[in-house]
């Protein structure tokens, strides 16, 4: 006869702690034994010679710790450069978070773990610190009162973040750097008016313009341009082959003194007189088979005029709904772009600005407005059956983690309890963490893919496409679908033995269920922090497919040289969801604010090196954005934490307790109404008086009481009043009338001397404006000068402005690649074999660059 049901909490926490600290220590072991002996693998931005110099930091020292201290020690302005601004508030996330959880941990333990362990219901393992072990009524007003302090506090954090963010991002755009940037002067306006598409009218509504780029359909053009790049990778891939390939014979010839192909320079006597040359198809399957060595040259000579041809009568093609306006400062682009939803005719109008030309997804320019409509609601649609769908699979993830409690109604499960309990804290603890984060790594692939065709304008609006559902998912799956399961597995015997006391044996069996992402967070806190040090696929991968395929000079230059971005909207959701968890279940069962903290740390360790040695900074600059949306969505746990007390209390029935939390709900609602309503329009638009004032204007100080709101409504309203929008200068009328320093608090700037840390977090106004400057990296107050040719065709579609493609072969000591250059330069192809040859055993050495290397130009 099988036992009753078993609590499987402490024993699946120390299983799950065991294997998971040994991987930590096993996989930090070789990190500390390869990091100096696989620099291409964890120093990458140090000894990588096509990092810019101002992204290559210093060399991390040896040590088992020297590296971690060494980057403690660094500025912030160091943090700032060598990750971006992108990176910097990530890594500020998981320390601020970090912070959040130890504040908690502090607070809530002294108070709690006595209140649920003493005079309690029975409870064992775990379980015993948790609400569930609460027995009498009136101790449950401690979690009430508590709920208030700590999710009160961790509301004020999001207001000081969202605050700093907003200061932060006004003195970013102020710098040098940012303020010279074409992308901090450009306008981007889409689902324009037909009768405002004019060059006359939008020259009337924005007189201080400089230059227009209209947007065009260039599909004929694209065709073109896809042809001749797919065309000059075959022939430079099927070149280098054969060069590869008659090294090699010849070689081999000699080392068993037999015969070379002779003449030495004739490159068919190394295909069988030719019989072997490569050839390809036309078109897929039916196309006509040609050489290709032959026809790729001609075809690519006659493509390449004609799409210079293309180029050169670019603005006769037909145009499309959006425009790119450049004025002569940011001043100026921000006056325009302030002023925009106060014209009535522009009501429709959606205006953007900070968006650089590789940020914007071209092709999707040429969708009509309710094209793009339809295709998001599609993405929607279909995300939304995915979550649907999704839930099954992670449904029966919760349920294996009390699988154990089904034994009593389903009896083939009976031999669970006979399990020794180390295997059934395997099954209950470890496999569902791991088959978690497998079917969760599927799910940003998918989503990126319905996001691509959703038919967004830029990178930016797709990547916040992804980061907002990937959240969601996060949220709804790991949270919610595998709590519910869990807790509904644990109480399916109960209830079916007493179904007149379902509320109370549900509000028993939901705190348990913390049990599971006590768990999780010990996975993620040592296995995938050190895992993220480790970078095991990076080790061994590279390696493998580099043999494989890197059979061409660009292909072997590109493995070394092209470092891999942080994808941000895959990044955030995961910690987000350790966060949301943690406020979910802080005051249920706390113990799992001190698993989170110690998960926070560490991953703030790990991105810390991993952001600064490994991976560069993103090209599309998002210039911190993920992270006050992140911060937003903290809401979410709090709304959860705060929604899963009520639930409790209504299973205690004690109702005074549900109206007191009831009532802190509604605070919070109105914080975060006021959060969105105040500060997110702040993030691009700049106020004027702070660009005065970066400028060096001392008659102007930065509006520290509204951080701008007032001025820039002030500044949109009288934009169109008169003949303000064609005064250009920086004495217009409008800036004359702005709130000068007599509206600021004159008492503000302390500037830079020294703040205690505690006064300053409490009082986060007290982060000026100037103490922010001053940790700006020296490189951003430097300026920006762009090419005149550069400017002139910027914001067309890169088709356009896009050049010759330049063959690189790899150099072989027959002059067989001279002879192949000879030709191919008949048909007027540019081709090179400089910094590439083959060495005797056909392997190709590179020496350089390549040689249509342009460096990145920041924009």
């Amino acid at each position: 006869m099988a036992g009753p049901p078993q609590t499987t909490s402490l024993q699946q926490f120390l299983t799950v702690l065991i294997v998971n600290f040994a991987l930590f220590v096993a996989f930090v072991a070789v990190f500390l034994l390869l990091r100096k002996r696989q620099r291409r693998v964890y120093e990458p931005r140090y000894v990588v010679e096509s990092v810019p110099k101002d992204l290559k930091p210093d060399e991390a020292p040896r040590g088992i710790f020297g590296w971690l201290i060494h980057l403690l020690h660094k500025p912030q302005s160091f943090i700032i450069q060598q990750t971006s601004t992108d990176g910097y508030f990530f890594i500020r996330f998981l320390f601020g978070f970090a912070c959040i959880c130890i504040l908690g941990s502090f607070l809530l333990w002294p108070i709690l773990f006595p209140i649920n362990a003493t005079n309690s219901n029975n409870m064992k393992g775990l379980d015993i610190l948790s609400y569930a072990n609460v027995k009498h009524e009136s101790r449950i007003f401690a979690h009430v009162f508590l709920s208030w302090i700590f999710f009160g506090s961790v509301t004020f954090f999001i207001y000081r973040e969202i605050l700093y963010y907003t200061t932060f991002r006004h003195v970013l755009q102020t710098t040098p750097l940012y303020d010279s940037l074409l992308s901090s002067k450009t306008l981007f306006l889409t689902e324009i008016p037909v009768n405002l598409f004019h060059e006359n009218v939008i020259r009337d509504l924005f007189p201080a313009a400089s230059k227009i780029w209209y947007a065009r359909d260039y599909s004929n053009l694209k065709e073109k341009v896809e042809e001749r790049a797919n065309l000059a990778n075959k022939y430079e891939n099927a070149l280098n082959g054969v060069l590869k390939n008659a090294v090699k014979k010849r070689n081999k010839a000699l080392k068993k003194d037999k015969q070379p192909p002779t003449p030495a320079n004739d490159l068919d006597k190394y295909l069988k007189d030719g019989k072997n040359r490569p050839t390809h198809k036309l078109k897929f399957l039916i196309g006509k088979k040609v050489d290709t060595l032959n026809y790729c040259p001609e075809r690519l000579g006659d493509l390449n005029a004609e799409i210079e041809s293309d180029q050169n009568e670019h603005t006769c093609y037909p145009p499309i709904p959006a425009v790119f306006i450049e004025f002569p400062t940011q001043f100026e682009l921000q006056r325009a772009f302030q002023a925009i939803p106060y014209n009535p005719d522009l009501k429709g109008v959606t205006r953007r600005t900070g968006i650089s030309p590789d940020d914007v997804i071209w092709d999707n320019l040429r969708l009509s407005v309710t094209t793009r409509r339809i295709k998001k609601l599609i993405a929607t649609a279909v995300l939304t059956l995915m979550i649907i769908f999704w839930s099954i699979p992670v449904a029966i993830v919760g349920i294996i983690t009390n699988i154990n409690m089904l034994t009593d109604k389903v009896k083939f499960l009976q031999f669970i309890n006979n399990m020794p309990d180390v295997l059934l804290g395997l099954i209950t603890g470890l496999l569902p963490v791991v088959a978690l984060a497998i079917l969760m790594a599927l799910v940003p692939v998918f989503i990126r893919l319905i996001a691509n065709l959703a038919g967004f304008l830029t990178i930016q609006d797709l990547e916040a496409f992804c980061h907002s559902w990937y959240y969601a998912f996060q949220v709804i799956q790991t949270f919610l679908v595998v709590t519910i399961a869990s807790a509904a597995t644990s109480a399916i015997t109960s209830v079916i033995n007493k179904p007149e006391s379902a509320l109370t044996i549900l509000g028993e069996k939901v705190p348990p269920a913390s049990n599971f992402y006590i768990a999780n967070t010990c996975y993620q806190s040592l296995a995938l922090s050190s895992g993220l040090l480790l970078q095991i696929v990076d080790l061994i991968l590279p390696q493998v497919m580099a043999k494989i395929f890197d059979d061409t000079p660009r292909a072997k230059w590109m493995r070394y040289n092209n470092l891999n971005q942080p994808i941000w909207s895959v990044i955030y959701p995961p910690y987000q969801l350790i966060s949301v968890i943690a406020l979910v279940y802080a005051i249920i069962a706390p113990l799992i604010l001190g698993f989170a903290a110690i998960a926070f740390i560490l991953l703030y360790f790990a991105y810390l090196y991993f952001l600064v040695y490994v991976q560069e900074p993103n090209i599309t600059d998002n210039r911190g954005k993920f992270y006050p949306r992140a911060l937003m969505q903290l809401f979410t746990g709090i709304y959860l934490g705060e929604l899963c007390l009520v639930a409790l209390f209504v299973f205690k029935k004690n109702w005074a307790t549900v109206v007191l939390e009831i009532v802190w709900i509604v605070v919070t609602a109105v914080v975060h109404i006021y959060l969105t309503w105040k500060y997110v329009p702040l993030f691009d638009a700049v106020p004027l008086s702070a660009i005065k004032y970066a400028s060096g204007d001392s008659s102007y100080l930065y509006p520290y009481h509204d951080h701008g709101s007032s001025e820039i409504k002030f500044v949109g309203q009288n934009y169109w009043k008169a003949d303000n929008r064609f005064n250009v200068s920086y004495s217009d009328q409008a800036l004359i009338d702005l709130p000068n320093s007599a509206d600021v608090d004159i008492n503000a700037p302390q500037r830079l001397s020294p703040i205690n840390w505690l006064i300053k977090f409490f009082n986060p106004k007290k982060e000026t404006f100037e103490l922010i400057r001053s940790m700006m990296p020296r490189a951003y107050f430097k300026y920006v000068e762009y090419f005149p040719a550069f400017i002139d065709t910027a914001y067309y579609d890169p088709v356009v402005s896009d050049e010759k493609p330049v063959i690189w072969i790899a150099k072989d000591n027959m002059g067989l690649s001279d002879i192949e250059m000879e030709k191919a330069q008949q048909f007027g192809l540019d081709i090179s074999n400089d910094n590439a040859t083959l060495d005797e055993n056909g392997d190709i050495i590179l020496s350089g660059f390549p040689p249509s290397y342009k460096a990145p130009l920041k924009v």
